[in-house]
């Protein structure tokens, strides 16, 4: 393999490593100027043509993926090398470590890094499951940890074709069944929650340094995922918090319906302990369905008893209530303290209340309302000066929302409108990302920069949307989201506005003569035209057919052209009624106009005809129009197998002395005249 050249790009350099189902180079993509790794399968596996077809499906749709902490795919092929089909896959390449080896390098992790890796794995699983891929094959030795601490989830798509192959290598299941789910280890159907129960053994992994199951054969560890309790890593490592045990117990429950639902929840439960909002956590021996532990952690605490609180809460309000009862039973005056009372109430119903009720009157009228602005939407900092600047206090409560702007203010309460006294407390919910950072700016450089420089921030560019721009030229970028200087979560992805250069509006009429009024002018809208219909006498095509066109020949996009329809036969007599008088044509011109072609066009051909070079290999195959008139136009840009024989080109709307340029691979073949 090593030197060889796949896809006619891919020179393969070294090999980095050897896995269950191939082996793993090196390479340098010559087109890109970039270092790839590049994944073959082992000759066993050519053999099944059901196994290469799905190798194929599974690739290409984990190539869809797009995440920081995901390794990306970038093309699947095949090449015969020395009489022999070699099927490979191009990825991202990776310059660091394995998880596996960083474990076995320090024994064991420190909770804090376990937990930032975890939520960094869980992060590239939830774009997955989103779109209905699931790893299947969740474990250390699949996760790369680049130089500045990075997580990286690679073969994914794989496990899939791996699961359903019939060949499967030994050492691959041996290194693969320690991190089985039950329902893997059962053979039975698998779902997001897998990934889960994996993820968790990898936890398990780190915080120890240890497996939690391990056996001399691979069948004696699936029985134990099925069957054994699963150890606590603070069993095996003391230092372990009481939460994080419980973190690892929810996701590797035997019932899948006893886990994570869902990753976003586990992600949530690991960022609370990490900002270290566990005063409300509370102990849970016992978990129940998918949802999160708690609001910020875990449930129910077996330390404190609510009930026993409760009744020992009780049982003193009841002695307090008896103690007054005796007390007032062993009074000597209570006849003497109810006169006195009585006296009392009296003096003060008819002297004090009557002043305390006109000094409230008074303080009520010069008590100022003041009501409440909005700051939903406004940064921190503009909904404190608001707040404060009518004489308001704002209190702040924080939340983490990577969907949302940093510093950004969420909810409030009271809301908008609530007239509320001066001095009142207003309070906001306010947006806080632990990593941030700032949107470069992109607009005028090209695609690839624009990828070099977003990668160097921690983003990622995901969609690409081609537009044509009047202002920048072709492959540059003329707008992005979000926009340059936004503040944004490390993993946001960001979207690009690439030109695809001035749009060229000049567009060929097609002739439609004879053609039905209804499917001619849907044939000119979705060219772009306004189409405008009229109706005339004609002989020579039937009731609602085309007659001829207005203008021929070229024309402009956006503008109009007006169809002109037979309404039935020329009158004999030739007696015309006023309608038809404005309506009908100019008879010096309409033989030209409903021909809407030269005599000189006549007997064009229909094909071009591109002869191939005869080397068994693919090419990139261009051919550029040239007319008349000056104007050029690409009509066919495809990779071609040689071995399929020569290119047939369809021909519309050529002309007499039009001239095709072919090129093969960016080179120029040959050039074709139509004389």
């Amino acid at each position: 393999m090593i030197g060889n050249l796949l896809a006619n790009r891919y020179e393969v350099l070294q090999k980095i490593g050897t896995g269950g189902m191939g082996d793993v180079y090196k390479a340098h993509d010559r087109k890109l100027d970039r270092i790839v790794a590049i994944k073959t399968l082992k000759a066993e596996y050519n053999g099944d043509n059901n196994f290469i077809r799905k190798f194929k499906r599974e690739s290409l749709a984990a190539a869809s993926i797009s995440h920081p902490n995901i390794v990306s795919i970038y093309d699947v092929g095949t090449e015969d090398i020395e009489n022999e089909k070699v099927h490979y896959i191009v990825m991202e390449y990776i310059d660091g470590t394995t998880l596996k080896e960083k474990i076995n390098e320090l024994g064991k992790l420190s909770e804090k890094t376990a937990l930032e890796y975890t939520v960094q794995i869980a992060e590239a699983l939830k774009i997955a499951h989103s779109k209905g891929i699931v790893h299947r094959d969740i474990k250390s030795q699949n996760i790369m940890i680049t130089k500045d601490d990075r997580i990286k989830v690679t073969d994914f798509g794989i496990a899939r074709v791996s699961d359903n192959s019939t060949v499967t290598a030994t050492n691959a299941i041996m290194g693969s069944v320690h991190y089985f789910s039950p329902e893997q280890a059962r053979g039975a159907k698998v779902d997001n929650r897998s990934d889960i129960y994996s993820l968790g053994i990898v936890l398990f992994e780190m915080l120890t340094g240890q497996l939690p199951f391990d056996a001399d054969n691979p069948v004696s560890v699936a029985l134990m995922q099925v069957q054994s309790n699963m150890p606590m890593p603070s069993s095996r490592n003391p230092q372990v918090s009481q939460y994080t045990d419980q973190i690892v117990k929810k996701m590797t429950m035997k019932d899948p319906d006893d886990r994570y639902s869902d990753v976003y929840l586990l992600v949530r439960d690991i960022r609370n302990i990490q900002m270290g909002r566990t005063s409300n956590l509370a102990y849970s021996t016992r978990m129940e369905n998918t949802s999160p532990i708690s609001r910020t952690g875990l449930r129910e605490s077996p330390v404190l008893n609510r009930k026993d609180v409760r009744r020992d809460r009780d049982e003193i309000e009841r002695q307090k209530r008896s103690s007054k009862t005796k007390a007032k039973k062993e009074s000597s005056f209570p006849a003497i303290l109810g006169v006195v009372t009585a006296l009392l109430l009296a003096a003060l119903l008819f002297f004090v209340v009557p002043k305390l009720f006109n000094n409230s009157n008074r303080d009520q009228e010069e008590t100022k309302l003041i009501t409440v602005p909005n700051v939903v939407g406004l940064s921190q900092d503009e909904a404190k000066a608001e707040i404060e600047k009518l004489g308001f206090v704002m209190e702040a409560d924080f939340t983490e929302n990577y969907d949302e702007v940093n510093r950004k203010v969420l909810e409030q309460d009271p809301k908008e409108g609530t007239e509320l006294e001066e001095g009142s407390s207003i309070k906001v919910l306010i947006n806080v990302i632990a990593d941030i950072t700032k949107v470069p700016n992109l607009v005028g450089k090209t695609l690839d920069e624009g990828q070099a420089i977003v990668e160097e921030s921690g983003l990622k560019i995901v969609d690409i949307e081609l537009e044509y721009s009047d202002e920048y030229p072709e492959d540059q970028i003329f707008r992005q989201e979000p926009s340059a200087g936004s503040e944004v979560a490390n993993n946001k992805n960001i979207t690009v506005y690439v030109s695809k250069g001035k749009e060229d509006k000049d567009q060929k009429i097609p002739n439609l003569k004879g053609v039905k009024a209804s499917d001619a002018k849907a044939t000119l809208e979705s060219l772009g035209f306004i189409v405008q219909i009229e109706a005339v006498k004609s002989n020579k095509v039937g009731v609602d057919e085309v007659v001829y066109t207005e203008p021929s020949g070229n024309a402009d996009k956006g503008s109009q052209i007006k169809l002109y329809v037979s309404s039935g036969p020329e009158d004999s007599s030739g007696e015309e009624n006023n309608s038809n008088k404005q309506t009908k044509p100019d008879k010096r011109n309409e033989s030209a106009r409903e021909n809407n072609t030269s005599n000189d066009d006549e007997g064009l051909p229909q094909n071009l005809t591109i002869n191939m070079p005869k080397d068994d290999k693919t090419h990139k195959v261009t051919v550029w129009r040239y007319t008349r008139d000056g104007k050029q136009y690409k009509i066919y840009d495809w990779n071609k197998e040689s071995s399929q024989g020569n290119v047939e080109v369809p021909l519309q709307y050529v002309s007499k002395g039009d001239e095709f340029v072919i090129y093969l691979d960016g080179k120029k073949a040959e050039t074709q005249k139509i004389n």
